[in-house]
């Protein structure tokens, strides 16, 4: 982060893999052509005016997939950082374990509620198809023999690209010099942007912090302000990933993850909201470690 504390990193390979995470799930909708059409008709709207999208199971049959795909999708992203592309993102091996961990144990909760679903999902049918009345249409609907194979989650692991492991038998030398530099220079493109990713997290999150904690009004005095006990753990959750987000190992991160630890995460979000001496305290350690935070980015 600082050109000044920058330490020389080892291989960004050896401290990270390339994780994604793959997600496939019915969403029990289908586009109604012919009332889609006859609604047009009706009002004198051009063809692409509006389209009627039916409901093809009540929606709280699928509430628990639903919740355990977002679940997903939310511990793939805060245990990663962005890659060179959409899909594979950086998992520091730090944090492998408890990401594959915590992967595991929703995965198994995610088969059992498809399971579950497609299990009833003749009874389903019948029940949506009273409510759809003349809207219902058999074919809509997948066999209840492949039903099952529209929910997956998984995840895949893969190494980084390290410029010194490639090799060829076909390409001249020349070439295959170009291609390990251009390797060298992505991984310390996407290492920069990892790490400003990681900068970006911390202003976001602890300016936040500030922002609540001086905007804050007991009741009684003036026009009330709140915010909820995810306020501390969001930041808390954050000084226990920052160690190994530090992938260039700058001491200077590793530094303000220490201050986040020890200065924000000290009081619950009920005494903050109780004690004006403590809030106004965490409140100024926040808005020193943005300073510092933003001295470092330049």
């Amino acid at each position: 982060m600082n050109a000044k504390t920058k330490v020389i990193a080892s291989p960004l390979s050896r401290k990270a893999t390339l994780v994604s995470v793959d997600i496939s799930q019915w969403t029990a909708r289908k586009l109604d052509k012919r009332v889609t059409d006859k609604v047009n008709r009706e009002h004198n709207a051009s063809d692409d005016a509006g389209r009627y999208h039916k409901l093809l199971i009540e929606a709280k049959r699928l509430e628990a997939i639903n919740s355990l795909v977002a679940q997903a999708r939310r511990l793939h992203y805060t245990m990663t950082k962005p890659w060179a592309d959409e899909g594979l993102r950086i998992l520091p091996n730090k944090l492998h374990e408890k990401f594959a961990s915590e992967f595991r144990k929703l995965k198994r909760e995610f088969d059992v509620a498809a399971d579950d679903f497609c299990r009833e999902y003749p009874t389903f049918i019948a029940e949506r198809k009273k409510a759809l009345n003349g809207l219902f249409n058999a074919s809509d609907y997948p066999p209840a023999d492949e039903i099952r194979s529209k929910f997956r989650l998984t995840t895949k692991t893969f190494p980084l690209p390290e410029s010194d492991d490639f090799r060829s038998d076909v390409l001249d030398a020349d070439t295959v010099e170009d291609i390990k530099r251009e390797l060298a220079e992505t991984n310390e493109a996407v290492l920069a942007d990892a790490m400003k990713h990681t900068a970006k997290q911390i202003t976001e999150v602890v300016g936040h912090m500030a922002e609540k904690l001086k905007a804050y009004k007991k009741p009684g005095k003036g026009s009330r302000s709140f915010f909820s006990h995810t306020l501390v753990e969001n930041v808390r959750q954050l000084a226990e990933l920052l160690p190994a987000f530090n992938l260039d190992n700058d001491p200077a991160l590793d530094a303000i993850a220490d201050r986040i630890n020890k200065e924000l995460c000290v009081e619950d979000a009920e005494t903050l909201r109780h004690d004006d001496n403590a809030r106004k305290s965490v409140a100024k350690s926040a808005d020193d470690i943005l300073r510092d935070v933003e001295s470092l980015l330049g």
